[in-house]
């Protein structure tokens, strides 16, 4: 079954995923922080990395709704798995990372 806004929704909304996008958005903040000080928009993007180390609750709440609906994770099927009681979806961490990634300019502003 193709996923749709119902089951990406309810994705953000789990809270085993929701654990997942903070460990990933911490991962990928600290990649941020040590890039190369030349990378264009360096200083918007590692600022908006160090507000989201300082509070990857709210920046996990904040972006999850919007990021279940990106292309990385719209491309893996989402499903109930009942003995876990959760929202599953198939993207591996590397999808979500990737996905912050191409992303992270959108997030911090700037572009």
């Amino acid at each position: 079954m193709a996923n749709d806004t119902f089951t990406q929704q309810a994705l953000a909304q789990d809270s085993r995923f929701l654990e997942r996008v903070r460990g990933n958005l911490a991962t990928v903040a600290f990649s941020v922080l040590n890039e190369a000080a030349n990378t264009p928009s360096h200083s918007q993007r590692a600022a908006y990395a160090r507000s989201v180390i300082n509070n990857l609750q709210l920046a996990a709440t904040q972006i999850s709704s919007w990021l279940v609906e990106r292309p990385n994770l719209m491309a893996f099927e989402t499903s109930y798995n009942f003995p876990a009681a959760a929202i599953v979806t198939a993207a591996g961490d590397a999808d979500i990372q990737s996905q912050l990634l191409t992303d992270w300019n959108v997030l911090s502003g700037a572009a």
